[in-house]
């Protein structure tokens, strides 16, 4: 129907008009403009659209919101310096091994307690600096960092260099499918990432002086690490939010009535994350243009659900379902849609392990598992509409040029053929830079409902013949003319006339053609 709208203001930029005091006479024309038709795929997503007995009904399946593993652990940034001062003064053979050990590397996770993680994409930075006076091969090792069970390993040749200026090397790994095994050297701590440096002077090179003022050193940083997994204690801190979903569909109803049918639908916690948890709805509400909003009732809202972990093993995972049902006898679902506000408003509490690290550490989050809020439902779209007003406004500059022929003034027209059951009665106000009503363009009659029509190869139809006409007045001030407001106003009718709830039949379309008569002023 927007696409009609839109396409009406083109026709009345043709009627773009401008009066001069010379020679002048006036013809008439018929100028046919564009075709074209409109279904409810054009309206919303066919995903959307099931047929049930011959009408429409809307199958909603849709996640709301989710939470991923990323959402409850963020690797930081994390940057390690490791050093080792000689224990001696000492003349170093060529091949001399100097360093040979293992240290452990806290990572800040605050009260997550991290035993095995995963990750997805990242890497890490390593460098090493030599202050002997010979080039000097280095092996770093992260021990717990393995690959198909085989541990990062990297080796450098590093110059010589000296305790003010050493050499240097440097190398980057993908850690890309790596698993770090954060319990420590013995395996019963967490957050501990582990290194270990392997330093031997070049076995070719010369002997050389080695102080105990000497420090070798190795650094490694990771950097925007993301992970695909991790197991451990993800702590029990109370997420509370408040989000917004936006239907932008209804952004352009600015007054009247919606009546639907009474609905019934589910609203899920699945949770794929092997956590036990806890969720409160505190609200949700329908915001509608006037900014009247109505919340949403039922006797899980305001209170706490338990949400029970997932199951399974080794990315084999089963989510848990925790199922809210809204019926017309549990809710008031019905008047908050018939509220047909855009904004909707969700405020919520969720808390993971409510109940401490009751696992030993032993949760898992699998990023591909998240904790999903699904809506389910099949809503059918048997809709009443009284004078429901659909509104929208867009840039409309009508530009005239005084040295071609005008337009005195016309009328467009709109032959359409509808499917659908609704009748609209169409307006256009035209607006100056302000947005101040310039001239308002009515139709001479209604765009009439299906149900007043005749079946034609299986669906009713109708054909109704609409004027817009466009007055000499309207020509005089066209040039001031910078926004165009559509206006539609729709009801629903059944075949006695009385306004009431309809269905939409199934492959229910508008077509029309537009086109305008128009008074052509031509000018010698």
């Amino acid at each position: 129907m927007k696409k009609l709208l839109f396409l009406l203001c083109i026709g009345l930029a043709f009627a773009s008009c401008k009066k001069r005091d010379k020679a002048m006479w006036d013809t008439d024309w018929q100028v046919p403009l564009v075709h074209d038709s409109l279904t409810m795929s054009d309206l919303l997503a066919d995903s959307l659209l099931t047929v049930v007995s011959g009408n429409y009904v809307l199958d909603i399946n849709s996640s709301l919101f989710e939470f991923k593993l990323s959402d409850f652990v963020e690797l930081p940034d994390t940057s390690v310096r490791n050093t080792f001062n000689m224990a001696l003064n000492i003349t170093a053979a060529p091949g001399t091994s100097f360093v040979n050990n293992v240290e452990e590397h806290v990572i800040d996770l605050g009260e997550v307690q991290l035993k095995k993680i995963r990750v997805k994409q990242g890497g890490v930075q390593l460098k090493v600096f030599n202050p002997i006076a010979t080039k000097t091969l280095f092996t770093i090792q992260l021990p717990g960092v393995k690959k198909n069970g085989v541990v990062l390993s990297q080796d450098f040749i590093a110059p010589a260099g000296t305790q003010n200026n050493p050499g240097i090397a440097t190398g980057f790994v993908d850690l890309s499918g790596y698993e770090l095994d954060l319990t420590g050297e013995f395996g019963t701590s967490y957050n501990k990432i582990q290194s270990k440096m392997l330093v031997k002077s070049d076995p070719a090179g010369p002997a050389v002086t080695v102080l105990t003022t000497d420090t070798i050193i190795f650094e490694f940083k990771m950097n925007d690490v993301q992970l695909d997994y991790a197991r451990g204690y993800f702590g029990n801190e109370l997420v509370s939010d408040t989000v917004y979903a936006q239907i932008d569909a209804m952004n352009n109803i600015a007054d009247g009535l919606m009546d639907v049918d009474a609905m019934t639908f589910d609203l899920t916690i699945e949770n794929g994350l092997k956590v036990n948890g806890k969720f409160k709805i505190n609200s949700l509400k329908n915001i509608n243009a006037t900014g009247n909003s109505v919340a949403l009732s039922h006797p899980n809202i305001g209170t706490w659900n338990t949400i029970n972990a997932a199951t399974g093993a080794n990315g084999n995972i089963t989510p848990s379902n925790t199922t809210l049902n809204f019926t017309p006898g549990n809710s008031n679902f019905e008047q908050y849609v018939e509220n047909h506000g855009a904004k909707n408003e969700l405020s919520f509490q969720l808390q993971m392990n409510p109940w401490g690290n009751v696992s030993g550490g032993w949760d898992e989050i699998y990023d591909a598992y998240p904790l999903r809020v699904k809506l389910n439902g099949l809503f059918p779209l048997n809709i009443g509409l009284s004078d429901l007003i659909f509104q929208d406004t867009f840039a409309l500059s009508l530009v005239n040029d005084p040295n071609k022929a005008n337009v005195k003034s016309g009328q467009i027209w709109v032959n359409a053929m509808n499917a659908f059951p609704f009748e609209g009665n169409l307006e256009l106000y035209l607006l100056d830079a302000n947005h101040q009503t310039v001239a308002v363009v009515s139709g001479t009659s209604a765009i009439e409902s299906s149900v007043f029509g005749s079946v034609v190869n299986g669906i009713m139809q109708k054909k109704s013949v609409v004027y817009f006409p466009v007055s000499e007045a309207v020509c005089d001030d066209i040039g001031k003319v910078k926004f165009c407001m559509i206006k539609l106003k729709l009801n629903t009718y059944n075949a006695g006339g009385a306004n009431t709830q309809v269905p939409i039949p199934a492959n229910a379309f508008f077509k029309f053609k537009l086109g305008a008569n128009l008074t052509i002023e031509n000018h010698l």
